[in-house]
């Protein structure tokens, strides 16, 4: 049984809808401006008593993140998806600020190595694998919802939801969860019956070339009882 899903109609849901793209959006317009009075107000040495706390904090901050990203791989729980992208995120982080922040200085190297080699491509990983989830996980909710085609791609692909008219349509014998990789297959399948049929040579008869079914009896009638002469 599909549990309830909330009418995109529905007041409660649209105000919250407003409040949330109100906040988001204000915060694009305001680190605008805020952006500009950093860059010209911000001083280019500074002398701070927290440094190692500030590292130390971070860098605990990304060991929890990776081990939890881990351990959610390892279960195979759908909350590795936030959790990998948010730790790509801190990979990102990390590698800019030990690049900048070790500029004129003789760790730079480094930092540069640790950063190709090591934190980049594992956000990399991290938000493919993600994105591959993402993907599957949208196979799965699509063929829920009894939609038929492809399945658009994730860039041109608005949120889902599964109104009433598509919970009626949904198969009644589906099963309540498939393997991703069966999924796929069957959306090969759809689209290979979905492409219109190859024209192959036509038989005789059927396009005028020769001598149609009917016209084959009829000619086989004759001779077997030919017309009688007039004397």
């Amino acid at each position: 049984m599909l549990p309830h899903v909330p009418s995109p109609h529905d007041p409660h849901l649209r105000t919250m809808r407003r409040m949330f793209l109100a906040v988001v959006t204000g915060s694009f317009l305001f680190l605008i401006p805020w952006i500009g009075y950093l860059s010209t107000s911000l001083p280019t040495h500074r002398e701070v008593d927290q440094w190692r706390l500030a590292w130390v904090g971070f860098d605990v901050m990304l060991i929890v993140a990776l081990g939890v990203t881990a351990l959610c791989a390892w279960r195979r729980l759908q909350i590795f998806i936030p959790w990998a992208i948010a730790t790509a995120a801190l990979l990102g982080c990390d590698a800019w600020f030990d690049i900048v922040l070790d500029w004129n200085t003789g760790d730079l190297t480094g930092s540069i190595l640790t950063a190709v080699f090591a934190e980049l491509p594992l956000a990399a990983l991290l938000l493919f694998v993600a994105r591959r989830m993402i993907r599957l996980t949208l196979i799965v909710a699509w063929y829920h919802a009894g939609r038929s085609g492809p399945v658009p791609p994730l860039s041109r692909l608005s949120l889902l939801v599964l109104t009433a008219q598509e919970k009626s349509a949904r198969p009644q014998d589906a099963p309540e969860w498939q393997e991703p990789e069966k999924l796929e297959q069957q959306q090969e399948q759809l689209q290979e019956q979905q492409e219109p049929p190859r024209q192959g040579p036509e038989r005789e008869g059927e396009d005028g070339a020769g001598p149609s079914g009917t016209e084959t009896e009829q000619h086989d009638d004759q001779r077997r009882h030919p017309p009688h002469r007039r004397g």
